[in-house]
């Protein structure tokens, strides 16, 4: 059931037995007509986003960098060498109280897995003095239950980064010769 798209209504018998709201089904062999596939794109696109969070693949947090040029940069540079993907990126100025040459970036970002996420959290932390985790679940009980994991992470000591190149996928095209012969274009 892992893959499948059904609308509200036709999953209401299935949302029932997992519910355990039809004891007298206990035991017994059922079968469930999970139907329907009436859904809007963007309510699915929700749908998406809420099962990355209660994953743990969908995060999103605070970082304080330098408003130099290539403050930014450095930062996006650290979170695709580990193979994280930015969803979104906005960056304040005005909101910034510790040092005017600082700008605070907030990165919604989808990692692989809750590892992924915290071995991103502690290379920021270890790159950066002010990191603030906002979004993130540690479990998908904890989504239900609203639980967010920020204060967690004020210091991540147990997740190792990834060793070597893990992002070549990502970069092959960076390692290719690229150098072009004026003949070769028409």
């Amino acid at each position: 059931l892992e893959k499948a798209v059904v609308e509200g209504a036709g999953a209401t018998g299935l949302a029932a037995v997992l519910a355990g709201l039809l004891p007298e089904l206990k035991g017994k062999k059922v079968v469930l007509p999970l139907c329907g596939g009436n859904i809007d794109t963007t309510l699915l696109g929700r749908c998406l986003d809420r099962g990355l969070a209660a994953d743990g693949r969908l995060i999103t947090f605070n970082v304080v960098v330098s408003d130099r040029p290539g403050g930014i940069a450095e930062l996006t540079r650290i979170i695709s060498n580990v193979g994280v993907s930015i969803k979104d990126i906005v960056h304040e100025r005005a909101w910034v109280r510790t040092n005017t040459f600082a700008v605070g970036v907030r990165i919604l970002a989808e990692t692989r897995n809750r590892k992924h996420s915290k071995e991103l959290f502690k290379l920021l932390r270890e790159a950066y003095d002010d990191v603030q985790i906002l979004g993130y679940y540690d479990s998908p009980e904890d989504y239900v239950a609203g639980n967010l994991q920020s204060s967690k992470f004020e210091s991540v000591e147990d997740e190792n980064p990834f060793e070597g190149n893990m992002n070549i996928q990502y970069n092959q095209d960076l390692d290719q010769d690229h150098d072009l012969d004026l003949e070769d274009i028409p």
